[in-house]
């Protein structure tokens, strides 16, 4: 274990309703590298449960990966008519099969972090008040941005306010959702802490020069939120006038009507579409790149832009959400929501080299804000500082 902090490493759970697993590999892997920044300076366990229609009952996957020890807590997906309450059972005893099998292993925890509050934040609520066991917040959510297609219903709402209204304090990973949240609880505690890059992984790649600008999205892939559909119609605009530049597209998601429209473009070999990659993979084609393409309708802070900025490539995105906080002029350039000829604009001034980065300020951008090193010293000083004010201690 990598610990650094002066002071004895502390027992941290992460309780998280996103997590990597068998059945959505990459699903919150932005938190999987939250705990592994958090294990560089604490002992960090994860339990996140996942319904599923390939396990028979409830099994639990232990493993490790970057010194975190990781219980993905399977349950089989009831689809009868009763299955909410019998899935919201099947539930409850995945978690706490999990939670035993973690306290036999380190005890019981310090702190609990929990990572999205739906659905799992009411276990985080339920082991503070049974075992008064204090807990923190990270909130990646865009279900609390209100009056948009991904808006939480009003019962999901209502549970997540009482989650967060308990909890010590709420870590938003961008300013912008720690607005929408503080119109759901206006009394909360708040520091934001980003999204967290690999130092040792997204390197910054040595500078070749090139007439060719290769040009990359990294996404989901959801036409709603990503909006695929007007940046391949504002690449192909580009690509009329000139063809000295490539766009890969990376997708754990359904693209086929991404593929369907790029085939129809002009110049259609100057698109590529990749599945899902490993972290390394990522890193290495962001390497290989010239810039990062965003051009989502919402967004809090995705992870690809700082593992852009970490290998030392500027960003084109839209300006939503919590984008702006960290994208300007010397990391790239912002773009109106949905303004495809303001993104082909800039895709332009970036093949005339009308606009020039540095790529050793943009990577030191990257680690004074989004490194292990950085996000993990954050995480400790918050840990410490909310068990020094917590005036309870666990029960037994």
């Amino acid at each position: 274990m990598e610990l650094h902090s002066s002071e004895s490493p502390l027992n941290i759970l992460f309780i998280s309703s996103w997590y990597p697993n068998s059945e959505q590999p990459t699903l919150g892997n932005f938190v999987q590298k939250h705990a592994q920044a958090a294990a560089k300076y604490n002992r960090v366990s994860v339990i996140t449960v996942v319904s599923s229609t390939s396990h028979n009952g409830v099994t639990i996957d232990k493993r490790k990966e970057r010194n975190v020890d990781e219980y993905i807590a399977y349950f089989s997906k009831n689809k009868g008519p009763f299955s909410k309450v019998i899935n919201f059972m099947r539930n409850r005893k995945a978690f706490l099969t999990a939670f035993e099998m973690y306290r036999k292993d380190h005890g019981t925890p310090d702190l609990i972090h929990l990572n999205v509050c739906y659905p799992l934040g009411i276990w985080a609520l339920y082991l503070k008040n049974k075992l008064r066991i204090p807990f923190v917040i990270t909130e990646h959510s865009s279900g609390f941005h209100l009056g948009t297609d991904h808006t939480y219903p009003s019962h999901i709402l209502s549970v997540c306010k009482k989650v967060l209204n308990d909890s010590e304090i709420i870590l938003p990973v961008s300013k912008d959702l720690q607005h929408s949240l503080l119109k759901l609880v206006p009394n909360g505690r708040f520091e934001v802490i980003s999204n967290v890059v690999d130092e040792q992984i997204f390197l910054k790649s040595e500078n070749t020069e090139s007439d060719h600008k290769r040009f990359i999205h990294i996404s989901t892939g959801v036409d709603a939120i990503k909006n695929l559909s007007g940046m391949i119609r504002a690449f192909d605009t580009v690509s009329q006038k000139r063809q000295d530049l490539t766009l890969d597209i990376v997708s754990d998601g359904d693209v086929e009507y991404a593929k369907l429209l790029a085939s129809k473009i002009h110049y259609p070999s100057l698109i590529r579409f990749h599945s899902t990659k490993t972290t390394k993979e990522i890193a290495k084609m962001l390497q290989h790149s010239d810039a990062l393409l965003v051009f989502s309708n919402y967004e809090n802070f995705p992870c690809v832009i700082p593992e852009a900025f970490m290998t030392g490539k500027p960003v084109i995105s839209t300006a939503v959400n919590g984008i702006p906080e960290h994208v300007n002029p010397q990391t790239g350039i912002l773009v109106e929501r949905g303004n495809e000829n303001q993104l082909s604009d800039a895709i332009e001034k970036m093949l005339n080299d009308e606009v020039s980065f540095n790529p050793e300020q943009i990577r030191l951008y990257a680690m004074e804000h989004f490194s292990y090193t950085t996000v993990g010293k954050k995480l400790d000083k918050v840990y410490r500082k909310v068990l020094a004010q917590t005036k309870f201690a666990h029960a037994e």
